[in-house]
């Protein structure tokens, strides 16, 4: 009897619970009366079916009635056109809309700040780190100087109509499935918004980032000789700039020297408090961006909205054209690969859009209109991140004498506050106080020290009207007029070719200018370290026509050594471009074939410095007689799937640097409080690959085998290059044997190294199939790989346009 009345008692609290989460919101779930409803939940069709073919439209908004051809292709590629310039927009407004709502939705509310409105606390940090950087009061300021006649704001408020469109139309029946689970509706569109989400592409393309903030532990803690060796101001090893002395001499004219320049003292120095209160700001910052990014990609549980991927973010990309000395023709040739992440959906939509006086065809990003890589019947056009310093930060000095003041040239000055409200589902609004100086914004008041960010971004630019005008450019000049008049910030390698056979590749931008203090660390900020203005256009990196008969990029170096004028320090390790360097060099009569060969190569250019010396190594220990060394002797340094020695090389390369130097960084105080691990220069997770640590191997197994830092200053033992290269090799093949068992075809590269398509938006359970890939970070056809053994995140997206016609 008494169990019965228990059963009796737990099914009515069942019932009582089923019934509550029926009509009521639990957390970020709707009512499941709501979201389980056959006909309008979360088992309602799809928004949208996809069908290839061809549809005429007609399209009405404010004043405008035009016709509409839209045609979809089977491979994703969606071609429009108009008679009508702002009809096509209306509709590539409404088409981004109804195959891309959640994406457009959640870019602009990582945009906006507004993120916690409807994923709740755990994006809380993101919304706090984008009010900062002022993404929207930017955007507000460049709409505000949009006149009503102004094309560019004419475009995009065609744009967002159809944007908005879209979504009038919505019932929750086709609400997309995120929605639903969040209970929650997309808002309409403005031509801010879309400012907005420009201003998000440039942060997330400026290079620098928070890093100087990290860099200046090691400023303070190591001495300066110490920096000069591991973080020398120019790239050590092999390096190929991308506009080098020889073949644009003009620019180097002014005074100075980049390896040399005065710009090491002084920085600030901070005591361990506010070291560990700056680390925990850099630490919950990047945390932030991390739970606002898997949004877009990566894994998360459900129901719990995090991330882990930046949207926009490049991991490296490749670039380059060809003129009529390589193409044996009056042709012109240009590829492009970036290295932006590759997800279901894609954070790329491909169109063709054909209007009056425009037919151009490429990708875009969802909540962007027009191309922006692509190429029309006269010029094609790719990009990779120009890597320059866009980021400086300064230390302001305050006073409880003066609250509400910092101390600049020579007086207190009170800092411009601005007040922010920031709505979190499920609980109270939070209310913060964002100060802004006239160096920057100040990102951290931690212990009384306020970090302010100085970047270009706060500076109110037109990146998306550029995109408009280079989709109708008929010529490589054509091209360079609007880049340097609307593309100023995220600095990009942009190399172009045009049907003429004129070839050229543009880093343009704002390029800041300071007179003194070490720009790689945090700067006083009372007002002698600021800014002085930006590098003039006529010093600038660039080349047309060059001589060689081809431009290319890889995130490289910029310039040569004595180029006069601090532009950032720490690029890509180089060896991609190195690569690219020694094929296009060597090659003449270039067509579709041997511009594809290029960019599918696998080969890793470390090898080609690396792999003899670690084999000599191995032979003089007496180690020639197994299997592994075999394998590495027979091997011709490409990094295949079906490769034993390319898993063997990959493991030994990420052991070699990290047993190097993370005895260095320990012995000068460089942990876990300050940044060990935690980024590039600090052997975090793309250390293997990138950054300055990979290039002083290099170096010195080429000029100095005998260095200082093959020894361990923490134990004391001596050593050399052999002694590193045989410890690292013994890790290496301990992990892979206890990961893969004894030497068999398991430890293939493709078993190891494994891709797949993460699902924008953390839901595991729509990744695509894991399967084995090529390459990896110092390949062309680039493949890192953040975890060994684990899926490789960061995809190759290869592209390749012409002029070639």
């Amino acid at each position: 009897m008494k169990v019965r009345y228990i059963r009796l008692i737990v099914s009515i609290a069942v019932l009582m619970v089923l019934l509550f989460a029926s009509f009521s919101s639990i957390g970020p779930l709707p009512p499941l009366s709501k979201i389980l409803n056959p006909s309008s939940g979360v088992f309602s069709p799809p928004p949208y079916f996809y069908s290839p073919g061809s549809q005429k439209l007609s399209v009405k908004f404010s004043n405008v009635s035009a016709t509409v051809i839209v045609y979809r292709q089977s491979d994703g590629f969606i071609g429009i056109a108009s008679n009508s310039t702002e009809a096509l927009y209306y509709e590539q407004g409404y088409l981004e809309a109804e195959y891309r709502l959640a994406q457009l939705d959640f870019l602009k509310r990582t945009a906006l700040g507004n993120l916690s409105a409807i994923a709740g606390p755990s994006t809380l940090q993101t919304d706090i780190f984008m009010r900062e950087i002022q993404l929207y009061n930017t955007a507000v300021l460049e709409r505000q100087n949009l006149s009503a006649n102004n094309l560019t704001y004419i475009y995009l408020k065609s744009f967002v109509a159809g944007i908005n469109a879209y979504i009038g139309n919505l019932t929750y029946a086709r609400l997309p499935l995120l929605f639903k689970i969040l209970n929650a509706r997309p808002h309409a569109w403005n031509v801010t918004d879309v400012l907005a989400v420009q201003q998000l592409f440039l942060w997330e393309n400026s290079a620098g980032g928070l890093d100087p903030i990290y860099f200046n532990f090691a400023l303070q803690k190591m001495p300066e000789s110490v920096i000069k060796a591991i973080y020398p101001a120019y790239p050590a090893g092999v390096q190929h700039p991308i506009v080098p002395y020889s073949l644009n001499p003009s620019i180097y004219k002014e005074q100075g020297d980049i390896r040399d320049l005065n710009l090491y003292v002084p920085y600030v120095n901070l005591s361990d408090p506010e070291y560990a209160a700056v680390n925990a700001f850099y630490t919950s910052a990047m945390t932030g961006l991390a739970k606002a990014s898997m949004l877009f990609t990566g894994i998360s549980d459900a129901y719990d909205i995090k991330m882990n991927y930046t949207v926009f973010h490049d991991f490296g990309s490749n670039d380059w054209a060809v003129n009529g000395i390589r193409t044996s023709n009056t042709s012109a040739m240009l590829a492009n690969d970036p290295h932006l992440t590759t997800s279901v959906p894609s954070i790329w939509m491909g169109f063709q859009l054909v209007a009056p006086g425009m037919n151009v065809i490429g990708v875009t990003f969802p909540g962007f209109p027009g191309v922006i890589l692509g190429h029309n019947p006269y010029i094609a056009w790719g990009a990779t991140n120009g890597q320059i310093q866009e980021t400086y930060f300064y230390a302001e000095q305050t006073s409880p004498s003066h609250p509400e003041d910092y101390y600049f040239n020579g007086s207190w000055v009170p800092f411009q506050v601005e007040n922010e409200t920031i709505l979190v589902k499920g609980e109270k609004p939070v209310h913060i106080h964002i100060y802004r100086a006239v160096n920057g914004v100040v990102i951290n008041n931690s212990l009384g020290v306020p970090i302010a960010m100085d970047w270009t971004g706060y500076i109110p630019t037109y990146e998306i009207t550029f995109f408009l005008h280079i989709n109708r450019a008929h010529s490589v000049m054509q091209f360079v007029q609007n880049l340097t008049r609307y593309f100023k910030i995220a600095i990009q390698n942009w190399a172009v070719a045009d049907s003429s056979g004129n070839i050229g590749i543009f880093p343009y931008g704002l390029y800041p200018v300071i007179a003194k203090g070490n720009p790689r660390g945090i700067l006083p900020g009372n007002g002698s370290y600021d800014w002085t203005g930006f590098i003039p256009q006529q010093y600038l990196p660039s080349l047309y026509d060059p001589s060689t008969g081809f431009v290319f990029s890889a995130n490289q170096i910029t310039v040569s050594p004595n180029y006069p004028y601090y532009i950032g320090w720490d690029y890509e390790s180089g060896y991609r471009a190195d690569q690219i360097y020694t094929m296009i060099n060597s090659t003449y009569g270039f067509n579709y074939a041997k511009m594809e060969k290029i960019q599918l190569c696998v080969h890793d250019f470390t090898t080609d410095v690396f792999l003899k010396p670690l084999l000599n190594a191995l032979n003089e220990s007496g180690l020639s007689n197994t299997p592994e060394y075999s394998a590495l002797k027979s091997w011709n340094g490409n990094m295949d799937i079906n490769s034993t020695a390319a898993t063997i090389y990959y493991f030994f390369i990420r052991d070699f640097v990290s047993s190097v130097f993370e005895p260095w960084l320990s012995y000068y105080g460089i942990n876990g409080t300050y940044g060990l691990g935690q980024t590039a220069f600090f052997l975090g997770s793309d250390d293997y690959y990138h950054g300055p640590l990979i290039e002083d191997l290099v170096n010195w197994t080429m000029t100095h085998y005998n260095s200082t830092f093959f020894s361990n200053p923490v134990s004391g033992a001596k050593g050399n290059e052999t002694t590193a290269m045989l410890g690292a090799y013994a890790m290496a093949i301990n992990q892979i044997t206890k990961d893969y068992g004894t030497y068999s075809s398991s430890w293939q590269w493709g078993n190891v190294h494994k891709r797949y398509l993460s699902s924008f938006f953390g839901l595991s359970a729509l990744n695509t199939q894991e399967v084995p890939a090529a390459g990896d970070g110092n390949t062309i056809n680039a493949a890192d790989n953040n975890h060994a053994g684990y899926p490789n995140y960061s995809t190759n997206c290869a592209t390749a346009a012409t002029t070639d016609w």
